[in-house]
């Protein structure tokens, strides 16, 4: 029996694993930089890169349009990197740090799309459900049970905790005004503006923070650096991207559910991590309740 899929579908599939698979490698990758690198000057540097790599990718799009971007289009741009990536990504690598693990940072951090259930409400018109309210049930009970992600309740869990929430709310916030535009523009198109514009937006701070011994850090660090900006974020955004473009939304969200198994996984086996079985339980609420936010519409798409 042949498969249905097309060669185009396969492709997409494997790109989403692809894209999937290195977004994994983030909170690994940062956990073993550590404190070398200033939070906010690395943010700079991953989506500085990004944004250039994707707007470079983008240049034909550009081309194509019919009507020439506006203040109106790079005031959108600038509003979602402010809050995606100015606001959430250095409080998310702070995070990081201030857990005990990566693999608790990965799985809370994916708990994301709880709040886009919430927030979508008001900014995209999506109605809610016992469903979907169910599943932010979910998502908030699993995240408690990583307070215990060293086998005990200690400040510094809760302390991250808390920190990766907010930036997982920041997130949220940006894929919900994503989804206003996103149509607008085009994934990579929207993407890049904003990680350049959220980039630059945290390059004052950056500066401002900068010593002399964090260039030399920096030097120190700069394979795992080139590496997070590189592959875990621009590769990572444009293998996703693509991916999208060539299957759905459906499978796409599908995919990141592999996000926080892989990067458990790789927590493991580079970083030496154990996990516990709050760790367990709390991964299998939250994957419950992300199963069940992925509500379909009756013509099949979320």
């Amino acid at each position: 029996m042949k498969s249905s899929m097309t060669k185009d579908e396969i492709l997409g599939i494997i790109s989403l694993i692809g894209g999937v698979g290195l977004f994994s490698t983030v909170e690994v990758v940062s956990k073993s930089i550590g404190w070398r690198v200033d939070p906010v000057a690395l943010t700079f540097i991953r989506f500085f890169i990004t944004g250039v790599v994707l707007l470079i990718i983008s240049i034909p799009l550009l081309r194509l349009r019919l009507k020439p971007l506006g203040l109106k289009d790079y005031g959108i741009f600038c509003l979602n990197g402010f809050i995606g990536i100015a606001l959430a990504i250095p409080i998310f690598h702070i995070a990081i740090l201030t857990m005990g693990k990566a693999s608790s940072s990965a799985v809370v951090f994916c708990v994301n799309p709880v709040f886009v259930i919430m927030l979508a409400r008001f900014i995209n018109g999506e109605a809610w459900s016992v469903r979907k309210w169910v599943a932010v049930v979910l998502g908030v009970s699993g995240v408690s049970f990583f307070a215990y992600e060293s086998g005990a309740l200690t400040m510094g869990s809760v302390r991250g905790l808390g920190l990766m929430l907010l930036a997982a709310f920041f997130f949220a916030l940006s894929i919900c005004i994503s989804r206003r535009v996103i149509a607008r523009y085009g994934a990579i198109l929207l993407m890049g503006f904003s990680a350049l514009a959220g980039s630059l937006m945290l390059l004052p701070l950056a500066l401002f923070r900068l010593q002399i011994s964090d260039i030399h850090a920096l030097s120190e660090a700069w394979l795992p650096v080139l590496f997070l900006s590189l592959a875990g974020t621009a590769l990572a955004y444009g293998l996703y991207y693509f991916g999208l473009m060539n299957t759905s939304a459906q499978k796409g969200a599908m995919a990141f559910f592999l996000k926080p198994v892989l990067a458990s996984l790789l927590a493991v086996i580079f970083l030496g991590e154990t996990i516990n079985m709050y760790m367990l339980l709390g991964t299998a609420l939250i994957l419950s309740g992300l199963f069940l936010g992925l509500e379909k519409s009756p013509s099949g798409r979320l």
